[in-house]
């Protein structure tokens, strides 16, 4: 099992999340074309997919994962998470049952939310089990998330503009203060994925340069007094 503190450091880090539909028969490459491209997390998504990924699949994109220091990513209801052995896990708006989700993956995997309104970014934020936000679509929305979580501040928990991000509406998303994105069909449907996934993550890269509060975000993510513990390591 990965260290507490290498999975919460790394997501504190990550500017990319790919999201891929869990029934897709091009899981595989789609997710070592979004790692080799620069994203941080490949997020499996199975609120929009009538199949749920095999477990020969998710120990694929783990392995890939592993190679990059990539996280691997699982979106949908609590139940599905048994045996997805993902690093994090997103609950969509329907599910409310934080409790549970931890019976279910332990207590070293981040668990993060996915956010449709100001209300669920602020109850989010008010509950101590969420690691991370998915948040959007829609201008607003991310302004609201901007406001309350800084991105620059590193007290803040990192959350993901999502919803439609592509690569001609990111410069507009960026400008309402978000620093990280979680991007579907941008980068599966592209003719080429992984350069598709560079683009954006260069774009993100820049940004962080271009916004010098970035850097005490950057230093914070490794400071050792963060107060977190390792996890056992897992059998071999």
């Amino acid at each position: 099992m990965t260290a507490l503190l290498g999975i919460a450091t790394r997501l504190k880090l990550a500017r990319l999340i790919q999201i891929v539909p869990a029934g897709s028969p091009r899981v595989r490459p789609l997710a070592a074309a979004g790692f080799s491209g620069g994203a941080d997390i490949v997020m499996l998504d199975e609120t929009r997919s009538p199949a749920r990924a095999e477990a020969s699949t998710l120990a694929a994109v783990g392995a890939v994962a592993r190679e990059t220091q990539g996280l691997t990513g699982h979106l949908g209801l609590p139940q599905r998470f048994a045996g997805s052995y993902a690093d994090v896990v997103c609950l969509p708006p329907e599910a409310d049952d934080v409790a549970r989700v931890r019976s279910v993956v332990g207590p070293w995997v981040q668990v993060g939310r996915r956010c449709l309104s100001t209300e669920a970014i602020d109850a989010a934020l008010a509950d101590p089990e969420i690691g991370f936000l998915l948040v959007g679509p829609g201008r607003d929305l991310l302004l609201h998330a901007n406001a309350v979580a800084p991105p620059s501040d590193p007290a803040s928990r990192p959350w993901f503009a999502v919803g439609g991000v592509t690569h001609t509406s990111l410069d507009a998303v960026l400008r309402t203060g978000a620093r990280r994105v979680a991007v579907g069909g941008a980068i599966v449907e592209a003719s080429d994925p992984e350069a598709a996934a560079h683009a954006f993550k260069e774009r993100l890269r820049q940004a962080w340069q271009d916004d010098p509060a970035m850097e005490a975000v950057t230093m914070a993510a490794f400071n050792p007094g963060a107060g977190l513990t390792l996890a056992p390591e897992a059998d071999p």
